[in-house]
């Protein structure tokens, strides 16, 4: 007999994010303030016993643009928990309901992967704790660990080296996109061309830091940066426009997240919130 588990995948934000050195084996070194945010996928898994030692991953998606096989990011997560596990004999099957971008900066597939190693974690009986399942995540993806994580974290190394600090929480966000997508390595060779591969932080983290803590949601949203902004925006100029529109939609504060091209925008009230949203719907961007 089958049982099903379903959670919610949330996607991230970066309310800061500077990309420093890039270490021999290709991956950088960056320092971030990651924050999740309400707009989430659905996971759902159906998982049952089998009679053999073989296990069974099948993937179900609601979008015909991401895959639904070894590639999803799903599937690696699922099966790397079954390896480090040693579980035999299982079937599972998820279903991601999509509602996060794809390909926007913000961590839709990671955060897909991360959930559906919690909930199959939680459907084997809780073999591994958090940290042991964010190790797992980082030998996949640099926003696994996080998205295991969730919440408000200063996140250094690759990504994968996470602090929670105190949350910045019921705030009013807008986040848009146009029809465009953005390759993150690509974004990061851009970088490198750019600024050459060993730099130092370019802001001072800890300004932002105090800023959350504070519950000051007018001082964060002057100390937003994004690092990917400076060779994003000169190659698609929907990101500028976007920001321009929610500032002057009444957003104290607007910036790209990851490597684009999604942008959010900080509201000091749910009134300046929905009219922002209104506008960039009816916008012809």
């Amino acid at each position: 007999m089958s049982k099903i588990y379903k959670a919610y995948a949330h996607g991230k934000i970066n309310l800061h994010l500077d990309v420093l050195d890039r270490m021999e084996n290709g991956y950088h070194n960056v320092e971030s303030v990651m924050q999740s945010v309400s707009l989430c996928d659905t996971v759902t898994l159906e998982i049952e016993d089998l009679p053999s030692n073989e296990n069974i991953i099948e993937i179900v998606v609601s979008s015909g643009i991401i895959p639904n096989d070894k590639n999803n990011l799903v599937y690696k997560c699922a099966k790397k928990y079954l390896d480090a596990t040693g579980l035999t004999g299982k079937k599972c099957i998820f279903t991601i309901e999509k509602n996060i971008p794809v390909a926007a900066g913000m961590a839709g597939g990671s955060s897909d992967g991360a959930t559906a190693m919690r909930i199959l974690n939680e459907a084997c009986g809780n073999l591994l704790d958090t940290n042991e399942m964010c190790r797992l995540g980082a030998t996949i993806g640099a926003d696994i660990p996080f998205c295991i994580e969730g919440g408000t974290c200063l996140c250094r190394g690759i990504g994968d080296n996470l602090r929670h600090i105190t949350p910045f929480k019921d705030v009013f966000l807008v986040c848009a996109i146009d029809s465009s997508s953005v390759s993150t390595p690509v974004a990061f060779s851009m970088l490198d061309e750019k600024y050459g591969t060993n730099c130092t932080p370019s802001r001072d983290i800890a300004l932002l830091t105090k800023a959350i803590e504070a519950n000051d949601t007018k001082l964060v949203a002057s100390l937003l940066f994004n690092k990917f902004e400076s060779v994003i925006i000169p190659t698609n100029e929907n990101v500028q426009k976007i920001k321009n529109i929610m500032i002057e939609s009444g957003a104290v504060g607007a910036l790209m997240s990851g490597s684009g091209p999604s942008v959010f925008g900080i509201f000091l009230d749910e009134i300046s919130q929905n009219n922002a949203a209104q506008v960039l719907k009816n916008c012809s961007i």
